[in-house]
């Protein structure tokens, strides 16, 4: 059945805009002033798990005595670390987990866009053309945004700001020993040009800027 005209529709004329939805401090230098509600949002790069969970975090985090966080839903990937996203501030009582959507997935994410303001969705197949339509209009409709990750992300038609981790690395190991502790890693925002080295995650779980140097990293032999 076909979508009500009303449900796709786009926000009235003369509606108040919405506020952009937030991101971790540390990303802001990549996508400053935020996240476009109702945006197609690509996630993709070696390690672009960790920033999932850091766009999920800079959602759902209490931004302070008087500023409850937002709600997140990640559809598709049961491996999601909750622990990690928690050390990068993320609220998981505002996380709503859907390991495995099965053959309605589509019809899960389209419900999750009206009750969230983020969803982080890895398709499990790439997804067809009346499907992706569907729900950009709800996602922009709802001002939800909609990130995209693994390998069926590429072909979704519409997104215009992809968000890759270009290039990182792990420290932590001394003279051949130790545990690993902290990745820096290069984070790009193609479509904004923006691009910055960060933590991520840093040493205690946090994302922070990487341009000042080496975290203080415990060594254990």
């Amino acid at each position: 059945m076909a979508e009500p005209a009303r449900t796709l529709a786009g926000p009235l004329p003369g509606a108040a805009p919405r506020p952009a939805v937030p991101v971790l401090p540390a990303l802001r230098t990549v996508v400053p002033g935020g996240l476009r509600p109702g945006s197609l949002v690509g996630v993709a790069g070696h390690g672009s798990g960790s920033l999932g969970l850091a766009l999920v975090a800079g959602v759902s985090r209490h931004g302070g005595p008087d500023r409850a966080g937002g709600w997140c839903a990640v559809v598709g990937l049961p491996e999601f670390g909750v622990v990690a996203a928690a050390g990068m501030g993320a609220a998981p009582e505002r996380l709503l987990l859907v390991d495995d959507p099965g053959d309605r997935w589509a019809d899960v994410v389209a419900a999750l866009t009206e009750a969230v303001d983020l969803v982080l969705l890895r398709p499990p197949e790439r997804p067809g053309a009346a499907a992706a339509r569907r729900l950009a209009a709800l996602a922009r409709r709802h001002g939800c945004v909609l990130a995209l990750a693994g390998p069926h992300a590429a072909a979704w038609p519409g997104v215009r700001l992809r968000l890759r981790v270009a290039e990182s690395r792990w420290e932590g190991l001394g003279a051949g020993h130790g545990v690993l502790r902290a990745r820096r890693a290069r984070v790009t925002a193609e479509g904004r040009g923006g691009g910055a080295w960060l933590w991520l995650p840093g040493p205690a779980g946090e994302v922070a800027p990487a341009d000042g140097g080496r975290p203080r990293l415990e060594v254990v032999a």
